[in-house]
């Protein structure tokens, strides 16, 4: 059974010359896929993200076995101004978008510092470096409960680089040896 393509639309006053077969809209008939038979659903082990696999922990709660990928995980708890925010899996540009919009909630709703344990953080780049920076304008402070090796890296790499602490009111404390004090 032969479907019915629409023609190729003309750029230019030409035929477009791409591809000799146009892509269907998603509301097109479905005559054309009448008699192909379906793919069965390939099975996926509990716990195994179609990602690939984690190097990251798997967080209380999660079923046993292997986890998925290291996606970023982010817990927080918000009491007399202090933000408590731990952290585990990947933190790059894009995946520190929830990160920066909890921080943004928090100093909405009032608090003044951010305590952050960050030692199941498998890799971080410095859109993270930047989410603190970002956090201590306005005289807000931060400090490291905890930092993986690839946290503490990175902070000590921010620091040499010279973009801590700025301006007066910007505080960080706890990078070197990740105590916090």
């Amino acid at each position: 059974m032969k479907c019915a393509r629409p023609p190729v639309p003309a750029r230019g006053g030409a035929r477009w010359k791409g591809v000799n077969t146009p892509i269907h809209s998603i509301d097109a008939h479905l005559t054309c896929l009448a008699g192909v038979p379906a793919a069965p659903p390939r099975p996926v082990p509990r716990g195994v993200s179609p990602r690939g696999p984690s190097t990251a922990p798997p967080a209380p709660g999660d079923p046993p076995g292997p986890a998925g990928p290291p996606l970023p995980r982010v817990r927080s708890s918000l009491g007399g101004g202090v933000l408590s925010v731990t952290l585990a899996g990947e933190f790059d540009h894009y995946s520190c978008l929830p990160l920066r919009a909890l921080l943004d909630e928090g100093a909405a709703l009032g608090a003044r510092r951010l305590v952050l344990d960050a030692a199941h953080v498998a890799f971080c780049d410095s859109a993270l470096a930047h989410l603190l920076d970002r956090w201590a304008a306005d005289g807000r402070t931060w400090e490291l409960a905890a930092g993986s090796r690839s946290v503490r890296l990175l902070l000590d790499l921010w620091d040499r680089l010279g973009h801590a602490p700025g301006p007066p009111g910007r505080t960080r404390r706890g990078l070197r040896d990740g105590s916090g004090g």
